[in-house]
């Protein structure tokens, strides 16, 4: 079991993810990752955001907070600098299929596969 922390970034009803193709399959996931040893929730979701999405966030509001595998917490962001795009965390090196920082409407939510599942859910009742 592994901690994870993320980070929900939603700008002009827009939110920030990484699309994943694998074979045949596309599915979205939320920026985030493991919680290292010796670091905070948030001080995890503030390094994730800069390496998978290429930004510095700041302001962070815990949004969600759920078990599986480990705890999982999921922060807003209340600003950002920077680029999405330009992360350079280890996802763009290794694994399989591709890996794009993007930009979804949370409109088009109910048509997406986006994971972790209870975020979408808590995102879906928010609008």
């Amino acid at each position: 079991m592994r901690n994870r922390a993320g980070i929900l970034l939603v700008e002009n009803e827009q939110l920030a993810v990484i699309k994943r193709t694998k074979g045949q399959t596309i599915y979205y996931v939320i920026p985030g990752g493991g919680v290292e040893e010796g670091e905070s929730f948030e001080e995890a979701a503030k390094r994730e955001a800069a390496e998978e999405l290429g930004i510095q966030v700041e302001n962070l509001q815990l949004a969600l907070e759920f078990e599986q595998n480990g705890s999982q917490k999921y922060y807003f962001a209340g600003k950002y600098n920077g680029t999405l795009g330009k992360g350079n965390g280890e996802e763009y090196r290794t694994g399989e299929g591709t890996y794009l920082p993007c930009w979804i409407g949370l409109k088009s939510l109910d048509d997406k596969a986006l994971y972790p599942e209870e975020v979408k859910s808590m995102l879906l009742k928010k609008r």
